[in-house]
């Protein structure tokens, strides 16, 4: 059983999206408590109300549970294999700097990683030298459903991938990051290139730039895959995809149900293939960052896989902005973007 701490136990980690004993709980919290795997050992939150409202929520779930209100007195007081880093996009930098000096085995780091490119360099750099893995919570990844259809498609269900269409809107790294790694996770994580629409609208803190809201994007991968990423016009609301293959194609997501047909049309029984039920995505995550730990493969969203998220969703910023098709890895790493998550 893995230990792990929690630092801000606002809504993703605790307090909204997903009650104790519900079936898919949307947060860390439920994910937790679903698993065998992994054990809530400590959580740390500046604010005293922040602390309460989990002892009233997940105190009886979770009674051996310490609480802290920083960062080094959780660190100084526990030994933790798996540190969860949930506090706000801007101090995401400043906090996983701090927790890699503690070399826990894993950190699981909420979305956006961080607001620049070169603050994701220095932080990549420091945790590989620390042998620190880092997976980043595009948490839409982890849905039993979306997994077993990942599975099915590499395995041959609708031939070879062509093209992926995924469906979503909002702020690149904020929000529409979910769906550009959804469109990963079927076309692959080796982005080439870039080109973006989007808007730019509100003010922000001296020393960083409005975040843009994503209108459309298309992501050329060096395997040929295209990955297309078209606002909120999706027939099925956001945060899902078509995938198109040599056979058939394929719709998944997180919120809708699975779909597949031939290259006739025919639908595909899934149920056949064993479509799971709904889970917590949290329990994917924590389960295959602890699986991990035992020796088995790399988790989800891990390292590389995120980091060509990342630069996609910056380079689709750098194109909303200058206009042009931006080649990858980005040249521009000094861009800081207020991703507030």
């Amino acid at each position: 059983m893995y230990r792990v701490g929690i630092i801000g136990i606002g809504p993703i980690a605790a307090l909204s999206w997903g009650e104790p004993g519900s079936v898919a709980p949307y947060n860390h919290a439920g994910g937790i408590q679903q698993s065998d795997q992994v054990a809530l050992a400590a959580v740390a939150d500046l604010s005293k109300e922040r602390q309460d409202a989990f002892r009233a929520k997940w105190g009886s779930y979770f009674p051996d549970t310490h609480y802290y209100d920083s960062i080094a007195a959780m660190c100084g007081n526990e030994q933790l294999d798996i540190i969860s880093v949930c506090v706000r996009g801007p101090h995401h930098f400043q906090v996983m700097m701090e927790v890699i000096e503690d070399q826990p085995k894993a950190i699981f780091l909420e979305k956006p990683p961080t607001c620049s490119l070169g603050e994701m360099d220095e932080m990549i750099t420091a945790a590989r030298a620390a042998g620190i893995p880092i997976t980043v919570s595009y948490s839409r990844h982890w849905a039993p459903s979306v997994l077993r259809m990942e599975e099915l498609v590499k395995g041959g269900l609708i031939g070879d991938v062509k093209m992926v269409v995924g469906y979503c809107g909002g702020a690149f790294l904020s929000f529409a990051s979910h769906t550009t790694d959804l469109i990963c996770q079927f076309a692959g994580y080796q982005p080439a290139a870039v080109y973006a629409r989007g808007s730019v609208s509100g003010t922000v803190p001296e020393g960083y730039e409005p975040e843009p809201n994503l209108t459309s994007l298309v992501i050329e991968y060096a395997n040929g895959v295209a990955g297309v990423q078209i606002g909120e016009a999706g027939e099925h609301g956001a945060f899902y995809c078509d995938v198109i293959g040599s056979e058939g194609r394929a719709r998944t997501g997180i919120y809708i149900p699975p779909y597949a047909c031939d290259k006739k049309g025919k639908a595909i029984d899934l149920a056949a293939h064993g479509m799971p039920s709904n889970a917590s995505p949290f329990r994917g995550a924590y389960d295959q960052i602890a699986a991990f730990l035992d020796g088995g493969p790399r988790p989800a969203c891990t390292d590389e896989d995120w980091i060509a998220v990342h630069e996609i969703g910056f380079a689709g910023i750098e194109s909303v902005l200058t206009n042009q098709r931006v080649p990858l890895p980005n040249a521009n790493r000094a861009r800081r973007i207020f991703a507030n998550g």
